[in-house]
């Protein structure tokens, strides 16, 4: 008798073991996927501001597009390029860039990043061509050299 009682503990402890090592597994995966939805929701909140951002740069960009257009359409209809050329640079001056002839601006980001919006105009023609709409890194970017980092020839 005391045989059928040690065979009968054994049994129900492998089974015992075995559901306890399923539910460890399962709780093990259940903190992964917590853990693993819980970044997928913070790299989603970035990307969301970002895009943000960069819309609203996008705006303002597209808003610099238009006062520079409007200042071409003023500049009046009769009189050569000269002419319209000095009309548009008294409204628009600030962001003639004289070493290019374009104008320019940029316009900040997060992140250290800016929006460069630059036009050219033909005078003559009176039209503008967008000739970059660019992010760009408008921070320094330094690198952290404290720690030793093998090179490959050492």
């Amino acid at each position: 008798m005391a045989d059928y009682e040690v065979r009968r503990k054994a049994n129900i402890g492998s089974s015992s073991l075995i559901l306890i090592f399923i539910v460890l597994c399962l709780a093990t995966f259940g903190l992964l996927s917590l853990g693993n939805a819980k970044s997928d929701e913070l790299l989603s909140v970035r990307n969301a501001v970002a895009v943000k951002d960069y819309y609203q740069a996008d705006g303002l960009g597209q808003e610099f597009v238009r006062q520079v257009d409007q200042a071409l359409v003023q500049a009046g209809q009769t009189g050569g390029a000269q002419a319209v050329k000095k009309q548009v640079l008294e409204a628009m001056g600030a962001y003639y860039q004289e070493d290019t002839g374009h104008f320019l601006t940029d316009i900040p980001m997060n992140a250290g990043q800016a929006l460069r919006v630059e036009l050219a105009v033909d005078w003559d023609e009176r039209r503008l061509e967008v000739v970059a709409w660019k992010v760009y890194i408008q921070e320094t970017y330094e690198i952290d050299r404290s720690i030793k980092v093998w090179s490959g020839t050492e």
